[in-house]
């Protein structure tokens, strides 16, 4: 067992080698195979107009020309928070580079969450303390990672983790046909005191139909673990149906379930069984009075029969304010039925013309049985 992080070690030294090779070296190669080239014309005077300071793009235009062009649609997963209660922070806020890089800082209640991912050449790349979702966790998970993870072909990966969370090395390959993807790999793993080899064996498929105002959908995944002593099979299946009876309105019932047999050598790898039923009645009429309109109204009614996984059962409406050319307003009131607790949402969005998305703070204010608390957020939105 003493072995064990050495040997992660050397595998990760091994997988991350190739962007810790000398820049120096990889120039001196590509002069050798270059010709000289010719003298090239001198360079525009700092003067001549250039794309970032062109007078005919407006303010946000020329800031945007600074970053990489899909810079915008990376937030779409930022979380940035200030709780009341939970602490404050933002996760996987994304930096202005060409690599998908993503910088997460969060300061709970107990200890602090810290870490730096990118993903690259179909490669995910992370170092740092994560979240601990133990309760009166006083310190992150310590997390280094490479993982390499194409839809299909060679996959490949090293995960250390502390805690008591599982580490690990695996190498398999992937193929698909159609809607289905069969992947197997061969791993090693190690969790605590124990550590196995282990056969890790997944097939999945799926898809949807509409016909008329109805559309279907069924998705199934096997998957199986194999270790010296211990072997367990799991399936998933999933099918939901979603009406829509107008433009402006949909009612979904979904159904999730998973079957498990036999054992697993490490926990982190284990699953159990769990069902899940959902019931989502949306209504986009778009009701316009002036600057306001009215949005969208949701409830959300989600129940266990095995009590696998919390009930829910939540309603809240959306009216946009349009307070200005550049800014809207939503705003949300909503209550969950089960927490019995009663909130009041302002979203201030910056609409501008050269952004694809709507951007801006968010306020939660909610009420609850024994007091109040707050929830600042960074939300983007659609136009």
């Amino acid at each position: 067992m003493a072995s064990s992080p050495l040997l992660l070690s050397a595998a990760l030294t091994l997988l991350l080698s190739p962007l810790l090779a000398s820049p120096a070296s990889a120039q001196a190669t590509s002069v050798q195979a270059t010709p000289t080239p010719e003298p090239v014309a001198q360079a525009a005077p700092a003067s001549e107009t250039t794309p970032a300071n062109d007078p005919a793009l407006s303010f946000t235009a020329q800031i945007l020309n600074l970053f990489p062009s899909d810079y915008t649609s990376r937030f779409g997963n930022v979380q940035a928070f200030a709780d009341s209660v939970n602490g404050y922070g933002v996760r996987y806020f994304p930096l202005p580079f060409k690599v998908d890089a993503r910088l997460t800082y969060i300061s709970h209640p107990l200890y602090q969450e810290y870490g730096i991912s990118a993903r690259y050449a179909d490669t995910t790349f992370a170092v740092g303390r994560f979240e601990n979702g133990d309760g009166g966790a006083k310190l992150g998970i310590a997390h280094v990672e490479v993982t390499h993870n194409p839809y299909t072909g060679l996959q490949y990966g090293a995960i250390y983790q502390d805690q008591g969370r599982s580490s690990r090395l695996n190498l398999g390959y992937a193929v698909a046909a159609g809607p289905s993807r069969f992947y197997g790999e061969l791993g090693y793993a190690f969790q605590g005191t124990v550590d196995a080899p282990y056969l890790h064996f997944e097939a999945s498929t799926g898809g949807s139909r509409t016909d008329g105002p109805f559309t279907v959908g069924a998705y199934g995944t096997f998957r199986s673990y194999v270790f010296p002593q211990a072997a367990q099979l799991s399936t998933d299946f999933s099918v939901s149906v979603t009406y829509r009876p107008t433009d402006y309105s949909s009612v979904t019932l979904s159904q999730f379930e998973r079957f498990v047999v036999g054992s697993s050598t490490i926990p982190d790898l284990a699953v159990g069984r769990y069902t899940r039923s959902n019931l989502d009645i949306v209504l986009n009429p778009n009701a316009k009075a002036g600057p306001f309109s009215l949005r969208n109204l949701e409830y959300h009614y989600q129940y266990s029969f095995l009590g696998t996984d919390g009930t829910a059962n939540a309603v809240g409406f959306t009216v946009r304010a349009d307070v200005a050319p550049a800014f809207v307003i939503d705003l949300t009131p909503h209550h969950d039925f089960i927490a019995n607790e009663t909130g009041l949402r302002a979203d201030l969005f910056y609409r501008g013309a050269d952004l694809p998305i709507l951007v801006g703070p968010s306020f939660d204010y909610i009420l609850t049985p024994t007091g109040s608390r707050y929830v600042i957020t960074l939300k983007a939105g659609v136009k």
